[in-house]
């Protein structure tokens, strides 16, 4: 530290008050670049008190087990972060889940506990319920129900989804399901 005092005293011509005055404020200049903008678009922050209403109907559209509802909320270009193996990219892709879902846990249900919202994306932390009653990734069914939690974080541009991060505890599911026993 001491040599880059030296170094900008010198360059500087300054004196030690000076310097220290100088370097206080490259340091305040750095910190208050870091900090986020107000959003300046106020058609944009109209969409954005939407985007927590509108990230309802997707848990909607799996709860029904209405496939159309995911046409009210998902755009043409809608990326799953990660996908299923073999699931088709798109809303084609999420139709399929919540159809083998559906077929896999008739009785479905998922549970919405919180809802965060940041600028454009949504954070939602769920419980998904079901009795497993169809083949689950190649295990048959043994009629036993599980509980687990999901995290998704949904982004929105123009009211609509267009990319979605999920992460399910399938790991205590299965377990739940009776998949590991022998």
């Amino acid at each position: 530290m001491n040599e880059v005092y030296q170094e900008v005293q010198s360059r500087l011509q300054i004196t030690k008050g000076s310097a220290n005055r100088y370097l206080l404020a490259l340091l305040c200049l750095s910190l208050c670049s870091c900090v986020h903008t107000k959003e300046t678009n106020p058609g944009r922050k109209e969409n954005v008190n939407t985007y927590k209403k509108d990230v309802v109907l997707w848990y909607e559209a799996f709860e029904k087990k209405d496939p159309a509802l995911l046409d009210r909320i998902l755009s043409k270009e809608w990326i799953d972060i990660p996908p299923a193996p073999n699931q088709p990219a798109g809303p084609d892709g999420a139709k399929q889940i919540l159809t083998e879902l559906g077929t896999t846990f008739p009785d479905l249900k998922i549970k919405i506990e919180d809802i965060l919202q940041d600028g454009d994306k949504v954070v939602v932390r769920s419980t998904i319920t079901g009795t497993q009653r169809g083949t689950l990734i190649g295990f048959p069914a043994k009629g036993r129900a599980m509980s687990i939690q999901a995290i998704d974080i949904h982004e929105f541009r123009d009211r609509r989804i267009v990319r979605t991060w999920h992460t399910e505890d399938w790991m205590n599911g299965l377990h739940q399901l009776g998949v590991f026993e022998k």
